[in-house]
C-alpha cells in the first residue's frame, strides 16, 4: 500500500499549472489548476474554467485518501461533515479532493443518481 508521504510528493511533482487539469464530477470536464504550493492546490471553477480559483488543501486530500486506503467510499457527506466551511463556500472541493486521487489512479469515479459522484479506491497505484 501506498503511504500519504509518498501520494503528497506525487502530487507536488505531477499536479502543476502545466498538468492537463482536474476531471471534475460528471462528464469529462477538468479544472484547470493554478498553483500547488505543497500544502495547497487552487484551481479554477465554474463552467469553462471561468469563476476564480478555489484552494484544497494536502489535509482535505489526506482525509480521503485515508477514507479510500480503508476501503471506505468517499461522498459528498462525508466531505462536508468532515470540512463544513469549507463545503458551504465552494462544494466543487469536494470534487477537486476527489479529482486529485484519480488523476493520481487511486480512486475511481462514479456517477451516482440524485447526487454528483462518488469515489471508491482506485485500482491502479496502490502497490509499489
Amino acid at each position: 500500500m501506498r503511504d500519504w508521504e509518498e501520494v503528497a510528493e506525487r502530487i507536488q511533482i505531477e499536479l502543476t499549472p502545466e498538468h492537463h487539469g482536474i476531471l471534475k464530477c460528471q462528464g469529462e470536464d477538468r479544472r484547470k489548476i493554478v498553483s500547488n504550493d505543497g500544502q495547497t492546490i487552487k484551481m479554477y471553477t465554474g463552467k469553462n474554467n471561468t469563476k476564480p480559483p478555489k484552494p484544497i488543501t494536502y489535509e482535505m486530500i489526506k482525509y480521503a485518501f485515508d477514507r479510500l486506503k480503508a476501503g471506505r467510499v468517499f461522498d459528498s457527506p462525508y466531505f462536508q461533515k468532515q470540512y463544513r466551511k469549507e463545503y458551504k463556500s465552494g462544494p466543487c472541493r469536494y470534487s477537486m479532493v476527489g479529482g486529485v486521487l484519480v488523476e493520481l489512479k487511486l480512486a475511481d469515479r462514479h456517477p451516482a443518481p440524485h447526487r454528483s459522484c462518488y469515489y471508491v479506491k482506485g485500482t491502479g497505484q496502490w502497490t509499489k
